[in-house]
C-alpha cells in the first residue's frame, strides 16, 4: 500500500512540475511574447495591466500578447494563478 501511495505521489509531482515549469521559465524566456493565463476568478478585462493585449478570453483562461517577466509579475499581482509562455515549437529558444 505504501508503494502505491509513493507511486501516486510521484506521478502527481511530475504532473505538477509539467504544469508549473513553464511559469518558472517565463522570466528567463527573453522578450515579450504570447502567454496563457489562468485566473481563479473572472477579472475585469478593462483593468488588464498596461501594455498587454488580449488574443482570447473566456473568463478563467486568457491568451495575452506582450507578456514578459515584468508583465507576468503584474498578472500574478492582479490575481492570475499561472502565467506560462506559448511557443510554436514548444521549446525554449536557443541563446544566440
Amino acid at each position: 500500500m505504501a508503494r502505491v501511495i509513493k507511486a501516486l505521489a510521484g506521478i502527481a509531482a511530475i504532473g505538477l512540475a509539467a504544469v508549473l515549469l513553464p511559469a518558472v521559465i517565463l522570466p528567463a524566456a527573453g522578450p515579450a511574447q504570447s502567454a496563457r493565463v489562468v485566473f481563479a476568478k473572472t477579472p475585469d478585462p478593462a483593468d488588464l495591466p498596461e501594455g498587454l493585449s488580449i488574443e482570447s478570453w473566456d473568463g478563467h483562461f486568457a491568451v495575452l500578447q506582450g507578456v514578459d517577466a515584468a508583465a507576468a509579475r503584474r498578472l500574478y499581482a492582479w490575481g492570475a494563478l499561472i502565467v506560462y509562455p506559448i511557443r510554436p515549437s514548444g521549446c525554449i529558444p536557443a541563446a544566440a
